[in-house]
């Protein structure tokens, strides 16, 4: 499901952040405001946590100058009221906004459309905070600005929870809380960000409530991309689906996913599971066209076809440290469930 970035780097690769609280515990680290060293960016501040791989992330004062690496991130910005704080974003092209938030991240400037921006571009937009939805924004082999880079410039980068390399097979539509609680205290918009918390609370529960006693649907989680076609087994996509009442064709394939949540394979793999629903992600109305085209092509003596159980989530809904994640939930259950 959210795919262009797995995509990408699967082929480069072959082998392949609630509470209000002055601290919140999490299975990534700990998010906490500095006393000591307040002076430095007014009360409250730095904010500190550790993020990906144990590295430590501080921020010094109120980010001014944001860039965020997919507009999905720009979406909780958004919601969290600091949306004039970003000066840019990137991979404009991967996915299209919420309906409601459209126009406001439309009006962002964007850096680059289906790929994160080379350093050079990134570090001219002279940011005081970078956010990114996974690892693969940091990838210096690609020409992208790493961690070590902006650190060097003073420049704090951090990294959604279900991004992390260490977690990106495993991360879940919780993980976004985890990165809520950051933002909420980098901002100092904790109240806001524990009041979004408690509403993507309850529709997960509404959700909950309405499929409860419902048989699991068997679905194949896949991704099409020019002409290949992707099974994917964890990550943030396989929580989504498990939260809308699905239950993976692949949950028990050994060894397919041992390098990355998701892999090429051929068709006969997915032919051989017959699945009752098919659940793949977008970036847009025409690849969702061709996405379907294929599916219902290849697959059409499958039960998923033949009962026209085709669910299509927009990329933007699947996309690591968004909560926009909640959404895709209630995508899913509904066309699986109809």
């Amino acid at each position: 499901m959210s795919f262009p970035e797995p995509a990408r780097r699967r082929r480069l690769l072959p082998a392949s952040v609630l509470t209000a609280t002055a601290m919140v515990a999490t299975g990534c680290g700990t998010v906490s405001h500095n006393e000591a060293a307040a002076e430095q960016g007014g009360e409250g501040y730095p904010v500190t946590t550790s993020g990906c791989a144990g590295r430590d992330v501080a921020v010094a004062s109120p980010p001014r100058r944001v860039v965020t690496m997919h507009p999905s991130i720009t979406e909780v910005l958004i919601q969290l009221g600091v949306g004039d704080r970003v000066v840019a974003q990137a991979q404009s092209g991967l996915g299209e906004p919420s309906a409601e938030l459209a126009d406001e991240v439309a009006a962002v400037p964007t850096l680059s459309t289906d790929s994160p921006p080379d350093k050079e571009t990134l570090i001219e937009q002279e940011p005081d905070l970078v956010l990114s939805g996974t690892e693969y924004e940091f990838n210096t082999e690609m020409g992208f600005a790493g961690y070590d880079d902006l650190e060097a410039l003073g420049i704090p980068a951090y990294t959604a929870a279900a991004g992390c390399a260490e977690r990106r097979s495993s991360g879940t539509v919780a993980d976004t809380f985890v990165d809520l609680a950051f933002l909420g205290q980098v901002f100092d918009v904790s109240e806001r960000a524990a009041k979004l918390e408690d509403d993507a609370r309850g529709r997960l529960e509404a959700v909950a409530e309405q499929i409860t006693g419902i048989r699991p649907v068997r679905t194949a989680l896949v991704y099409v991309e020019g002409g290949k076609l992707y099974a994917i087994g964890g990550a943030v996509e396989a929580d989504i689906l498990r939260l809308a009442g699905g239950e993976s064709v692949f949950a028990d394939d050994q060894g397919l996913f041992t390098d990355f949540f998701a892999a090429e394979v051929n068709p006969e793999v997915v032919l051989a599971k017959d699945p009752d629903a098919f659940v793949f992600s977008v970036t847009d109305a025409e690849h969702e066209r061709k996405t379907r085209e294929y599916l219902t092509t290849t697959f059409a003596h499958t039960a998923a076809v033949r009962e026209g159980r085709l669910v299509a989530v927009d990329n933007t809904f699947v996309q690591p440290g968004t909560l926009s994640s909640v959404e895709g939930v209630e995508i899913v259950a509904e066309g699986l469930h109809r």
